[in-house]
């Protein structure tokens, strides 16, 4: 959907605490509606000395966030909130006080109340906006809450074991209170958008109404697509995850595979692009034979490593819509996953879809596409031509575009 200068565009205010996907989409937006966007820190020139000393705090570069953040097509109606993200970040990073990021949430929300005016649709991510929701229904102005992983009842009841098995308490990664500000969000939505069919199907099993549920995956850049050209396996099969290799990423389930690939004395090399802190007692636990752990790389080399390996593994237990696998299947890699990743994949045409926690699957399915060369650059090549024509950033504002034409004709 395109829109001419003749037509008048939505009245759009988006609102989202952090560097999320909903700020790349708002790049796209722009062209499609009139857009302002509350989020939150972006530095002025009485604050811009702060991105130094809070870097250091929290460990990362802050003026990469920033950039991401202040994309040109924003500038005169791209709106910062300085207070609630450092309460969120003290919270979150520092003194991990799960009180502390909740009222950070809240403080959000009561901020961006006063940006709630002169729109026709409130774009807002859960948990991000519930007084300036509030505000919004009683003006008439339609609520459109993006929520981006599996309904907060369904991740408890399925990962509350997990955590316990991994010596972990669920509350602190997952609080409940703070989990019932992103549920409140969105049973007060005129219109929830999920990112992937699982997404949605988890909410209508606790009595969401699908009517009122539209899914839009998020857009792939156009430099992954098409990386991967030659699908010969040259030495050891290469198993590529990228991400956070962690116990909801299916780690301990991968580690459990590849053990049994040892025993079979199978040639293969586990890689592992991504933040592995989170699995070190799982490794320690379930060691193999074969494992490459490379930590976080920049984007480009990323993709280096997307070319090079044979197959894209990815078990996990829970998501929304892994961005990461979704970069996979732009390369043209064959992928291993789940249902739960949210992933689009048809299982056997574009994928393979294993069921969660089947370590058996896992092996049978490598075991499969190392035996089958056809098959793989199938699965493979199919994968890329599903993204690159479906799923662009492009593609995802028009279909977010078309959500905000049903409310308003509504």
């Amino acid at each position: 959907m395109t829109t001419t200068a003749d037509e008048k565009k939505q009245r759009v205010m988006i609102a989202t605490m952090g560097p999320l996907h909903l700020i790349k989409a708002a790049e796209y937006l722009c062209t499609h509606a009139d857009l302002k966007v509350v989020q939150g820190w972006i530095p002025n020139k009485c604050t811009k000395w702060m991105i130094k000393p809070i870097s250091k705090i929290i460990g990362r570069d802050l003026n990469k966030t920033i950039k991401k953040r202040t994309p040109k097509c924003l500038e005169g109606r791209n709106h910062g909130l300085l207070t609630p993200e450092l309460l969120n970040n003290l919270g979150r990073l520092i003194v991990k006080n799960n009180a502390l990021t909740i009222s950070s949430h809240r403080l959000f929300g009561k901020m961006a109340k006063r940006y709630v005016n002169k729109i026709d649709i409130l774009h807002v991510r859960s948990g991000s906006g519930l007084q300036a929701v509030q505000k919004a229904k009683k003006r008439g102005i339609k609520v459109l809450v993006d929520h981006s992983i599996a309904h907060p009842q369904y991740v408890r009841e399925h990962l509350t074991d997990e955590f316990k098995k991994n010596g972990q308490d669920i509350e602190k990664v997952f609080p409940e209170k703070l989990w019932n500000l992103f549920l409140e969000d969105c049973l007060n939505a005129d219109k929830l958008l999920v990112n992937s069919e699982f997404v949605k199907t988890t909410f209508v099993q606790y009595g969401y109404n699908p009517n009122n549920i539209s899914v839009v995956t998020q857009g792939v850049r156009d430099d992954f697509f098409h990386l991967k050209k030659d699908y010969h396996i040259s030495g050891p099969m290469k198993i590529l995850f990228t991400g956070g290799f962690g116990f909801r990423k299916g780690a301990e389930y991968i580690l459990k595979a590849c053990q049994t690939l040892d025993t079979m004395k199978f040639d293969y090399q586990l890689i592992v692009v991504g933040n592995y802190q989170g699995a070190e007692t799982l490794l320690k636990q379930i060691p193999i034979q074969h494992i490459n752990l490379v930590g976080f790389v920049p984007q480009e080399e990323l993709k280096q490593y997307l070319k090079t390996s044979d197959i894209y593994l990815f078990p996990s237990l829970i998501e929304g819509c892994a961005s990461s696998g979704l970069e996979a299947m732009a390369a043209g890699l064959p992928v291993i996953t789940t249902y739960e990743s949210g992933l689009p994949i048809t299982d056997k045409k574009d994928g393979l879809i294993i069921d969660s926690k089947n370590v058996e699957q896992i092996v049978e399915n490598i075991r499969f596409l190392a035996e089958h060369d056809d098959v793989r650059e199938q699965l493979g090549k199919n994968a890329a031509q599903l993204i690159t024509t479906s799923y662009t950033w492009e593609q995802y504002a028009q279909n977010v575009a078309k959500v905000y034409d049903t409310m308003l004709q509504t």
